[in-house]
Formats: structure tokens, C-alpha cells, sequence
């Protein structure tokens, strides 16, 4: 390696060295693009950097790097230019950050002493002659802070708009974008630095800077642009990985950390102590990597895993924020997560800066011990992450670290993440207890609702102070020493049964377990424990001390219901349920609707609200401080699935026969249309109902009366009697259930389309609130409605069936038909009409 190839860490200088220590000119090149840090579309950016910068003059901790700054020095007419070829954002933010606060410290004649020459800026823009004579002008013209004019309503512009009032400022540099730029990030400093002129002394100090970057001027080591590309990322700008990485690495070294456990690596079978930042550094590069390196394609650039491993930070920086963070301050949790209200925000990214992180002050000591210890325990060689369950049903390691590398979690699945990584972290090499520990964290998250970041932080705070009893977490359920905050009480007391059953036997852990993992119990049956009597047992003697008789009985009880209710709950979605066989089976043992708001019921029968209208939401027993009349309703609804699973007709060999035979057991109310009629249900489409009486039932396309829906009564005679039997009731050609949009308006059959002596007639039926009773209509279909009008033959036939004419509203009706008697005048009178 030549020497200059060894020296390419650069010189560390401050900005302010480079006119003072190195007595250059710093010429912005013409090919460089223009100011940007200071759009306003940069505002993270903008806002992001200057709180590094304050921070670091606040904390006045020396050489605080700002990155590399490439370029090159050429000699022009005894003048040394320094160009820049990478830096020229962060290099033009510390010339007017040096500007303002030499002009707020009563320094500025000195700074002007130093960085300009015969009136001329020593830092200009070759870009556009404007830049450069703005450049000028801020150094020729001192601002008198004391006066500066009122900002504009909504605007914090008072220091730019004192500049552009000025007789030196020309309208025409407000055409310049990189002026433009300049007095935006002005007023961005004036904002966060007004009270701080002492920050002046230490931004000049020659000999311990606070504010450095590595100055490497390419010339000097005999560097070609060539080779500054191609170590600049091989032609590419810097990614934000690199960047974050270098800023990451800064600040883990500049961390005062205690040396109760220092870090060692491995050099030559010797075991070497480093630092945090040392530690960190190497392994990000080696060991870490090559982990990583297998998983490059998820995200991105599928020759680098840069966003994946930026993801796997964000998802420990937001586990800790949950751990660390105050449940009244939620707000940075919730943008970690991503989650929509952080999403609906103007400066959300998806791919958080390091300065983002910095201004959530999230980068703490007890996340960057997390990460380190969180890959290290992750580390596997040149493979892709250990496989250390045998299950993965509970827990699928390989895809839920494809899913942190993607931050594409669901809420309960970065708790199961964090749960996952805290006991590979807590446990080190005993990893004897990670199935049950997995196994319980995933019934309880999957089965308590966790929708948002209060709900995460509450979990992992939770999960925390389980960790202890990770490794023995069946002995923890069964002592029931501490309580179990946060989730929800029912599925604690479920894992704790368990637990007690568990540890009875093998069979009885194998048979708790084939039921767990069933795909729509998820975890949560106590339903079945209640079904085989166990919870009742439990509740009543608050333990399981039963023989070996009673062990038996219960064990053959408690198989029988997961069998047999695996079987029914495993048609769902199917074909075997298209007609909902299921949902009417049960509706013939009783009510089991689950009730909501305004008279609406929900026949669990979609993939629609599936947490709040579900069969796992019926099947899952109410909070245990839930009051008796709620806890009774709940039971009668769970009770009415049991009678269907203790039905001798119910066979699990059989299901759909068995189901169909279930509901030739018609029962003789409201339910009655539902278990005879499957296409009340399908027309449901989000399964709710109205009811406010046996006799007045509307199904709803939705969930409101103002979206589609019919009246169920005469949408069933439709099906059961109108449709494809449209010749038994000729010469009407046109036979439909009118669907409506309104609670105003009306919904029945109507019977058109047939013309008689040129005159159009129709047929009307609606259900009234008498039980099963119907009221008939007949009417001209167009044209005046009085009674001279109809013709005198169809007159007589309605005559003759005792259908009347109602003078006032124009129309032949008859009242009070039961289905019976009306689908029997219907029939007649349509043969009586076909005669004529």
C-alpha cells in the first residue's frame, strides 16, 4: 500500500481552520449543484442538523466530526482555493452559522478579519455570480439584531426579512436558489441560537474544536477524482446507511461508558478488551455482516443490506423507546412504529436519519448495550439466523427476522420480536425454556388487543418483568406469585390452567398444544377448557387436585371438545360453509348474534370486524370483573356452540351431512328463515342484522340502515317461492325484492310488468309487525289511479278475492295474509289475470 493510501483518514480541521490554519480561499466549483439545505422542503434535514450542531457546542466535547470534506487546493494568482468536491452542504451551514454568531457575540469584525480578503468573501459560490455577491454583501453589512422588523402571521422570518428590506439586498437574488436557501437556514439559526452567543468562542477555538470534519484534500496525497469515486461508495454518493454508521459510531464513542464488563475481541487466539465504539465498529463490519449479508435482497439494493440492517436498528431503537419512554409522551413511540396517525405526519420518513434519532434523544446507552448484545446473541456464522425451535408455529425465527429487516410488523409481532431477543440476551446458552417462553408470549399477545403504541409500551413493559421467570415460565404460571400486567385477565388465567395441566404429563402437553396451534384458535381456548368442565373446576377449588380417575375423565373430555371443535371451526372460510352450515346449526340451538349499537346484530359469519364479530370473539370468555349478567349472556351464547358440538347427530367424520342434519331441527321463531334460508345470510355481506322485533328484522349489505339492505321477510318469500318460479305467477314477467338505501323508504316484492288493454298493472307485498302477517297491493304501474281507470274485468277479480279499492291512496288492497294464505291469493289471482 502507497503512503498516501494509508493516510486517507484525513486531517481533522474545524471550518474555521481552514481559513485561520490553513489560510485558504473555499471556492463552491461551478459543476456542484446548489444550496440545499436550507429549501424548505429540507426541513428535517435542516432542523436535524442544526440540533446536532447545538447539541455539540452545548456539550463542548472537542473534534466532534461532521464526516469527511473531499477536495482539492489549486494556487491561483498567489491565492490557495480550496474546492470541495463532497462537503459543500455542511461547509455553507458553518459559514452562516459563523456569520450569526460572530454578529450575536460582538465579534464579527474579527470574523470578517478572517474570512475575507479586500472586502471579497474568502467563501464564495462559482455557481452564480449572485451567490457570491450575497456572499459579499452578509460580510460588508453588519445586521443590527436589536432592529430587526416583525415576522410575517405564521412565519419565523424577522432576521431574512430584515435582510431583504436592506438597500444592499437586490430583488433579483431572490431568484437564486441558493441565496433563497441561505436566508431560510438564517432564520432556522436565528430560531435555535439566539440565546447562545456564547457558543461563538468555542465554534473558533483553534485548538480544541468542537465542530470537525476530516479534511482530506486529494491533491495533496496525490489523489485523482478517479480514486476519490471509487472511494466514495464506487461512484455513488454516500449511502444513509454509511452515514448513519459514521454518526452512529461517533456517538457511541463519545458515550461515557462504566467498565463493569468491557468488551473483548478475539486477535491471534488472544482475547484483546476494547472499547464499545471499538467493539461495535469491528463486528458491524465482520461477524454482524456476514448474518446480514445473507438477507440483502428483502429491502432495497439487492447488493447491500443497508436498509435491512437500518430496519434492525429502528426496530431496537423503538423496543427501547417502549421500555424507557413515559406513557403520557407517546409521541415518538408512535412514529418509531409507524404506525397511521405518525404516518398522516409532514416530516414522517420511513428511513430515520440518525439526526431524527438524535432529536428523539432515542440513541441511549441501554439501546446501543440492546443492539450490541441483540447481535451478538443473533450471530450465526455465514448463515442466516439459529434455528433453535423445533415449532415454528409460536415463533418462526427466520421470518420474523425477515420481518424486522423489512419493519413490516404487525403490533402484537414486535412484542414477540422483543420477547424473542430479550431471552436469547437474558438466558445466554440455556435455551431450554424458549419454546414455553415463546409459546406464552404468543398466546398473549395474539389474544389481548394491541392496536397502537400505548398498547406496545404497556406489553413490553410487561414482558419485561416476566423476563426474569423466562426460562421457567410454566413453574412462574403455576406459583401465581406476581401478577401479569397488561394483558388481558382471561388469557392469564388460561396460560396459568395450562400451566397446571402441563405439568400433569406429556399427552396432556401434547394435546394443549395441537389445539393452541390450530389456526383460528390461535391460542385461545379456554372455550374448550370450559366445555370439559376443567374451568369450572379450576374456578370453583382455585386448582387442579383432581385423581387419577378424574384426570382420565377430564382428559378424554378435554380431547373430545378440541377434536370436535376443530373440526367445525376448521370449515370456516371453506367450501364445506358456503351456505353457512355452521352459523344456522348453531342458530337452532339459540340467539347467538352478538349485539352492537342501534338494534344491530352480527351473525359472525365474514372475515369482516374479525376481533369484535367473530366466533373466536363469542368463543372467548368475558374479563373476570365483568359483572354476572354479562358473564351469563356470554356463557348462553358459548353454551348454544356446545349444544351443536354434543348434537348426536354432530359427526367428525362427516361435518357438512352432520350440519345439514342439524338444521332440519327448524326452530319456530324469527330464526326460523335464517336456518331454512342460507342467502339471508350471504345477502349480509358484513353479517349484521337489524331487529327490533321477531317481525321486523332488516338485513343490512353493510352496517348502517343508510347503506343497502332489505327487509327479511319478503326477501325470503322471493327465494322460497318467486325466484326461478316466475311462471306460476304470470302475467306478471317481472319479479324482484325491492332493495332500498333509506330507513324512509320501503322494502318488499313487487310483481310487474304486465299489460292489460294497454293499461300497466303491478303487484306490491310488504310484511306489517302482526307476526307473519303481509298487506297486499295492486296498482296501475303509470297514469291517473282512479278507480274509473282500471279496467272493470281486472276489477272483478280483485272483487272476487276480496281485495278493495282505497280511495284515498288509489289502490286495491288486502291485509293480514299469513305466508300461507297469501302465496294462495297470489297464485289465483295471477291464473284469474291469465285468463283475461
Amino acid at each position: 500500500m502507497s503512503t498516501s493510501e494509508k493516510n486517507l483518514e484525513g486531517k481533522r480541521l474545524s471550518f474555521y481552520q481552514l481559513f485561520t490554519n490553513k489560510k485558504y480561499s473555499l471556492e463552491i466549483p461551478i459543476i456542484q449543484r446548489d444550496y440545499a439545505q436550507g429549501r424548505k422542503s429540507s426541513f428535517e434535514v435542516r432542523e436535524l442538523f442544526l440540533q446536532a450542531l447545538f447539541e455539540y457546542l452545548d456539550e463542548d466535547i472537542p473534534n466532534r466530526d461532521l464526516d469527511f470534506v473531499y477536495g482539492s487546493a489549486e494556487l491561483e494568482k498567489e491565492v490557495e482555493k480550496f474546492i470541495p468536491l463532497d462537503g459543500q452542504q455542511r461547509l455553507t451551514t458553518l459559514f452562516l452559522l459563523h456569520w450569526y454568531l460572530s454578529i450575536l457575540s460582538d465579534n464579527f469584525n474579527e470574523f470578517i478579519e478572517v474570512i475575507s480578503f479586500e472586502n471579497k468573501s474568502k467563501f464564495t459560490y462559482l455557481t452564480r455570480t449572485s451567490s457570491s455577491e450575497f456572499c459579499d454583501a452578509l460580510l460588508n453589512n453588519k445586521i443590527d439584531f436589536d432592529k430587526l422588523l416583525s415576522s410575517d402571521k405564521n412565519a419565523k422570518n424577522s432576521l431574512s426579512k430584515t435582510i431583504k428590506d436592506c438597500g444592499w439586498f437586490f430583488l433579483s437574488w431572490e431568484n437564486d436558489p441558493t441565496i433563497q436557501s441561505m436566508l431560510t437556514m438564517i432564520d432556522a439559526i436565528h430560531e435555535k441560537f439566539s440565546k447562545s452567543k456564547h457558543f461563538y468562542d468555542r465554534l473558533v477555538n483553534v485548538n480544541n474544536p468542537i465542530i470537525t470534519f476530516l479534511y482530506l484534500d486529494l491533491g495533496e496525497f496525490n489523489l485523482t477524482e478517479d480514486l476519490y469515486i471509487k472511494m466514495n461508495s464506487r461512484g455513488k454518493t454516500l449511502t444513509k446507511y454509511e452515514n448513519f454508521k459514521a454518526k452512529f459510531e461517533q456517538h457511541i464513542g463519545a458515550q461515557k461508558w462504566e467498565i463493569d464488563k468491557p468488551y473483548k475481541l478475539t486477535f491471534n487466539k488472544i482475547n484483546k478488551p476494547v472499547t464499545t465504539k471499538e467493539y461495535f465498529s469491528f463486528k458491524i463490519d465482520t461477524s454482524w455482516a456476514n448474518l446480514f449479508w445473507n438477507y440483502r435482497k428483502l429491502k432495497g439494493d439487492p447488493n447491500t443490506y443497508d436498509d435491512e440492517l437500518m430496519n434492525f436498528i429502528r426496530v431496537i431503537v423503538t423496543n427501547q423507546n417502549a421500555i424507557d419512554c413515559d406513557a403520557n409522551s407517546l409521541d415518538t413511540l408512535e412514529y418509531l412504529l409507524g404506525t397511521f396517525t405518525a404516518r398522516k405526519q409532514a416530516d414522517y420518513s420511513d428511513n430515520i436519519s440518525f439526526y431524527k434519532y438524535q432529536s428523539f434523544k432515542v440513541l441511549s446507552k441501554k439501546m446501543i448495550n440492546y443492539l450490541i448484545a441483540a447481535l451478538d446473541a443473533l450471530e450465526n456464522g455465514n448463515n442466516k439466523v439459529k434455528k433453535l425451535l423445533d415449532n415454528s408455529f409460536y415463533f418462526d425465527e427466520n421470518k420474523f427476522f425477515e420481518k424486522a429487516l423489512s419493519f413490516d410488523f404487525k403490533l402484537p409481532e414486535i412484542v414477540q420480536f422483543h420477547s424473542y431477543l430479550k431471552f436469547l440476551i437474558v438466558n445466554k446458552n440455556d435455551k431450554s425454556g424458549l419454546h414455553q417462553w415463546m409459546r406464552v408470549v404468543y398466546n398473549l399477545t395474539e389474544n389481548t388487543n394491541i392496536d397502537g403504541a400505548a398498547e406496545v409500551q404497556n406489553a413490553i413493559k410487561s414482558i419485561e418483568k416476566l423476563l426474569p421467570h423466562s426460562n421457567d415460565i410454566i413453574n412462574f404460571l403455576v406459583s401465581r406469585s406476581k401478577k401479569i400486567d397488561f394483558f388481558y385477565g382471561r388469557q392469564v388465567q388460561e396460560e396459568q390452567i395450562k400451566a397446571i395441566i402441563i405439568k400433569k404429563s406429556e399427552l396432556w402437553k401434547n394435546e394443549i398444544e395441537t389445539i393452541e396451534q390450530n389456526s383460528y384458535f390461535s391460542g385461545q381456548i379456554s372455550f374448550v377448557l370450559e366445555y370439559s368442565g376443567i374451568l369450572d373446576y379450576y374456578e370453583t377449588t382455585n386448582d387442579l387436585n383432581w385423581t387419577v380417575d378424574q384426570d382420565l375423565d377430564f382428559f378424554n373430555s378435554f380431547k373430545k371438545y378440541s377434536n370436535k371443535s376443530k373440526t367445525l371451526f376448521d370449515i370456516l372460510g371453506t367450501e364445506t360453509n358456503k351456505d353457512f352450515h355452521l352459523e344456522r346449526a348453531v342458530l337452532t340451538k339459540g340467539d347467538y348474534l352478538i349485539s352492537t349499537t342501534y338494534n344491530r346484530y352480527n351473525f359472525l359469519s365474514t372475515k369482516k370486524n374479525p376481533r369484535d364479530y367473530s366466533w373466536k370473539r363469542l368463543l372467548r370468555l368475558p374479563p373476570l370483573t365483568a359483572n354476572e349478567p354479562e358473564k351469563t349472556d356470554w356463557k348462553n351464547k358459548r353454551s348454544y356452540v356446545k349444544l351443536v358440538l354434543d348434537d348426536e347427530k354432530f359427526s367428525n367424520s362427516d361435518i357438512k351431512k352432520s350440519l345439514k342434519d342439524i338444521c332440519k331441527n327448524v326452530p319456530d321463531d324469527w330464526r326460523k328463515q335464517f336456518v331454512e334460508n342460507a342467502n339471508l345470510i350471504r345477502y349480509c355481506s358484513q353479517g349484521f342484522i337489524s331487529f327490533y322485533s321477531d317481525d321486523d328484522i332488516k338485513l343490512l349489505m353493510h352496517k348502517q340502515l343508510n347503506h343497502r339492505h332489505r327487509e327479511m321477510f319478503t326477501y325470503n318469500l322471493y327465494h322460497k317461492y318467486f325466484q326461478n318460479q316466475e311462471v306460476n305467477f304470470l302475467p306478471f314477467t317481472k319479479i324482484y325484492q325491492h332493495e332500498i338505501k333509506s330507513s324512509d323508504d320501503y322494502s318488499g316484492l313487487v310483481l310487474k310488468e304486465w299489460c292489460h288493454n294497454k293499461i300497466y298493472y303491478q303487484l306490491e307485498i310488504y310484511k306489517i309487525t302482526d307476526k307473519n302477517k303481509y298487506d297486499l297491493y295492486f296498482l296501475k304501474s303509470k297514469g291517473d289511479r282512479n278507480i274509473e281507470n282500471y279496467g272493470t274485468d281486472v276489477k272483478t277479480v280483485l272483487a272476487d278475492n276480496k281485495i278493495n279499492f282505497d280511495a284515498d291512496n288509489k289502490y286495491f288492497t288486502a291485509s293480514k295474509f299469513t305466508e300461507t294464505s297469501l302465496i294462495s291469493t297470489l297464485k289465483k289471482i295471477c291464473t284469474e289475470f291469465n285468463k283475461l
